[in-house]
């Protein structure tokens, strides 16, 4: 998914004209760019490879799956907000678009989020969270977190949920050596990150939190639980030594240049030591509507100066988009935080 870092990802405010205040624009997943790089020493540093590998695409999760490198993430499009996935070249400097995925036969538009790990079947998992951003919404709920299965990576079937967890987004997971799973999810409003643990991937525990902003899972060379996370000059590295509990952090910032602004990392282990990395960072002068992703774009009407401040939209079953009241909050967090 934060002070450049922390809050969750893909936001969207109410701009001063709707809300009778004088807020700044904010820019949503339309303004975000990915960015590629690479690290050939255990990912304790990152070279930028691309800085315009994918335009309009947030919250990116990479993966190598059929011997093809996979990218999987949020189309910043109007009319197209769902989770996409797009084949990498071997040098990370161009994509081509698949498409985006089904969840149970149909392409939903308020699933976002997308972090996914290879079973010891052969078959990608998609963990993933899904909002209300298709329509206004009313009330905070706890936000879910739901898992789906695919044997081409393009049409998922749904699991079930795995977790909630209030105010939160931008699921990571991996497995460890020893067959447990961790989870961790970004609470961006008080700038925590929450970890899970689960024996068998599909219902995960609380085991700790930290201070920090969206996390990525990744798994050292010895076999040891990384963590990467956004912090105000770039990413952190932290590991654990006891499966998840407590973290020790190991990199201060591995994203060499100028890596201000970046945010949503995701890590690909080739081997021992080479790593590649995805990232967004925002468009400059970019902004994003406060009604772009509704399917109805009059649903604020005129003036939404009733409707309040929008809160964090919460979770739904995977094949019902339906709710009502005021607009997601998820996009608005991560990008209005990346502007600071």
């Amino acid at each position: 998914m934060k002070g450049i870092f922390f809050l969750p990802l893909l936001l969207i405010i109410f701009n001063s004209s709707l809300m009778g205040q004088n807020k700044q624009p904010i820019s949503g997943p339309n303004c975000h760019i990915v960015h590629s790089a690479k690290s050939n020493n255990s990912g304790d540093s990152f070279k930028n490879i691309s800085t315009n590998l994918l335009k309009s695409a947030s919250v990116p999760e990479g993966i190598i799956f059929n011997n093809k490198k996979l990218i999987y993430y949020v189309n910043g499009d109007f009319d197209n907000h769902s989770i996409y996935v797009s084949e990498v070249s071997n040098d990370l400097k161009k994509t081509k678009i698949i498409g985006p995925i089904k969840l149970n036969g149909k392409i939903n538009k308020n699933a976002v989020d997308p972090d996914l790990i290879i079973t010891d079947e052969g078959k990608i998992r998609l963990f993933y969270y899904v909002g209300l951003f298709t329509k206004p919404v009313i009330g905070k709920k706890p936000n879910k977190f739901y898992s789906a299965i695919s044997d081409d990576g393009i049409n998922f079937t749904t699991e079930g949920v795995i977790a909630e967890l209030d105010n939160a987004t931008d699921p990571t997971v991996i497995k460890l050596h020893n067959g447990n799973y961790l989870l961790a999810m970004a609470q961006g409003d008080i700038q925590n990150i929450v970890i899970f643990k689960s024996i068998d991937g599909k219902k995960f525990n609380k085991i700790s939190s930290l201070k920090g902003g969206i996390p990525e899972f990744s798994i050292t060379e010895n076999g040891e639980p990384e963590l990467l996370f956004q912090d105000s000059n770039g990413f952190i590295k932290m590991t654990s030594f006891d499966g998840g509990v407590k973290w020790k952090k190991t990199k201060r910032n591995v994203l060499k240049s100028n890596s201000k602004g970046s945010a949503s990392p995701s890590v690909i282990r080739i081997n021992e030591k080479e790593r590649i990395m995805f990232y967004f960072k925002i468009e400059n002068g970019c902004s994003t509507p406060p009604n772009a992703y509704l399917e109805d774009k009059n649903a604020l009407g005129p003036s939404s100066d009733e409707m309040g401040e929008p809160p964090l939209g919460h979770g739904v079953k995977p094949d019902n988009t339906k709710g009502i009241g005021k607009l997601q909050k998820s996009h608005e967090n991560k990008s209005k935080n990346l502007k600071n």
